[in-house]
């Protein structure tokens, strides 16, 4: 599996100003380094929770995928499925139409009706909570402050450490897969 994203988000979860505001800092001096920290949180709350945040454009890849045609989806939440394309052992594509495959977007996968010939496939998908912020969940935006904060007080430290509140909340958010 590969995924690729296709069209990042437009907007962050939180702003610069939610930032400055959650840190204390009244200066515009640190402003360069917040905006990447918020990115960079924001990525990092992605990959931990296997979900989209701010509406973005995904192409993921499968070369494995179960016998029943079932394709479960890296992200979450899932808006709408752009494209799907059967790849087969020859390299040959085709393009699948809407009724040959059925998009169960409330469980972020889709159940492909010919798997024949199939060696591997590639999905265009859009995921993501909405276009706002306001759409993304209060404690997923708490986490990405916390993260911001220990990561702007920690800068000269390993930036591999999550704060313990921010897993927390995170957790509760990650994705179970059987």
């Amino acid at each position: 599996m590969a995924i690729k994203i296709l069209v990042e988000p437009a907007i962050e979860p939180v702003s610069l100003a939610e930032v400055k505001s959650w840190l204390r800092l009244d200066s515009a001096y640190e402003d360069n380094l917040l905006t990447v920290l918020i990115k960079t949180a924001r990525n990092r709350s992605e990959t931990i929770t296997n979900r989209a945040m701010i509406t973005q454009t995904v192409q993921e890849t499968f070369v494995r995928y179960s016998a029943s045609g079932v394709i479960d989806f890296s992200l979450a939440p899932v808006q709408s499925i752009n494209s799907v394309v059967k790849i087969a052992s020859n390299g040959a594509e085709t393009i699948l139409a809407a009724p040959d495959y059925f998009a169960d977007l409330d469980n972020n996968r889709i159940k492909v009706n010919s798997l024949s010939g199939a060696a591997s496939f590639r999905i265009e998908y859009i995921a993501g909570y909405g276009l706002l912020a306001a759409d993304v969940p209060a404690p997923l935006k708490t986490a990405i402050l916390l993260q911001i904060a220990w990561l702007f007080e920690h800068r000269d430290e390993s930036a591999e450490f999550i704060p313990r509140s921010a897993q927390l909340l995170l957790a509760s958010y990650g994705r179970i897969r059987l």
